[in-house]
């Protein structure tokens, strides 16, 4: 992963039955249910180099992208190697103290102790850098082991399953954090909504996810290493984003693009792509192996020369690579969007 790729989301977020295909078809906006739809792009899953394509569809209105007719709940396992898991893992753990720093700096802004919920809290790399004296720390995760882990790391409680299964009352965190996993749920304004009932008043969603409209997104096309297909099955914009939490009741505190950047598993993706079409056999970024010192080297002076300042002007334009949001819940007593 790269060192400014905050990559946590577990590997399978998927609201709801996990029998049902998703509600919506690609004739409808799953968010704001509009009728004008255009094709958008489609793409292999580039981490494995599997060949299967996938068919991208997006909302002219709400400009939402989505996967049309995506892997059903109970084939998504397969889409979900080990090799990514332990991506993921080591993605939260590593360094941890410094790689939390941003979020933990936003969320101080608006909230200084509570209860926190940490949705897709994988081995508990976010929750283990939160200070216990001002914080009760609970968690979701979906597989077993690694909510284990997350348990006797933390003390946080984690609740093993389905997020929208989770047993929590009305009104009982003051946040809810949620790094790259709305983009892997079936049913965004489901999970949303099971956000809202959960906050108490005045309580913050915190959230971190791609952003389909960034400068790279353009630049890479297909290649472009947020799509992550098929795993990510809704991908948003700042306009989308906006919009879906408008609708649900929820007020803006902050959305921004900070540096966060993909460039680099992008240009992998793109070069595994021209090795294919030249007869090649690219080695997958699923098995790929620690490059050497001057490799490494390498990479540094391009970092340095190129993918930093590229990545900090886009955040100033708000273009950058992902979306970080601040949510608030109304204070108002009423329930907004429904409780699921």
């Amino acid at each position: 992963m790269s060192e400014h790729e905050t990559v946590k989301g577990s590997e399978v977020w998927i609201s709801g039955n996990a029998q049902r295909e998703p509600a919506k078809t690609a004739l409808q906006c799953p968010l704001c249910e509009g009728n004008e739809i255009s094709e958008f792009s489609s793409a292999p899953d580039r981490f494995h180099l599997r060949t299967q394509r996938y068919r991208l569809t997006r909302c002219n209105h709400c400009t939402c992208v989505w996967l049309v007719s995506p892997p059903l709940p109970g084939e998504m396992s397969h889409h979900y190697s080990g090799d990514y898991h332990n991506a993921i893992v080591k993605a939260g753990e590593t360094s941890a103290a410094a790689r939390w720093e941003q979020q933990r700096a936003m969320i101080s802004r608006f909230k200084k102790g509570g209860n926190i919920l940490d949705i897709g809290c994988s081995s508990g790399g976010f929750l283990s850098t939160l200070n216990a004296a001002n914080w009760r720390l609970h968690g979701i995760e979906i597989a077993p082991e690694t909510a284990e882990k997350a348990r006797l790391a933390t003390g946080a409680e984690v609740f093993t399953g389905e997020a929208t299964e989770a047993p929590f009352l009305p009104d009982s965190f003051d946040v809810i954090t949620c790094f790259d996993v709305l983009e892997h749920v079936y049913d965004p304004r489901q999970f949303l909504s099971k956000v809202q009932e959960w906050l108490r008043p005045g309580g913050i969603y915190y959230v971190m996810l791609p952003n389909i409209d960034s400068w790279e997104s353009h630049m890479f096309g297909s290649y472009w290493y947020g799509l992550e297909l098929p795993r990510h099955l809704f991908h948003f914009s700042p306009k989308s984003l906006g919009y879906v939490m408008n609708s649900l009741g929820f007020c803006e505190l902050s959305l921004l693009t900070p540096r966060t950047c993909y460039v680099e598993r992008s240009v992998n993706y793109l070069g595994a792509g021209i090795a294919s079409k030249f007869g090649f056999e690219p080695t997958s970024q699923a098995q790929a192996k620690e490059r050497s010192i001057a490799w490494r080297a390498i990479r540094k002076v391009v970092r340095l020369s190129f993918i930093f300042p590229f990545s900090q002007v886009a955040s100033w334009a708000g273009a950058g690579g992902s979306m970080e949001a601040v949510f608030a819940k109304s204070t108002e007593t009423r329930s907004v969007g429904g409780a699921v």
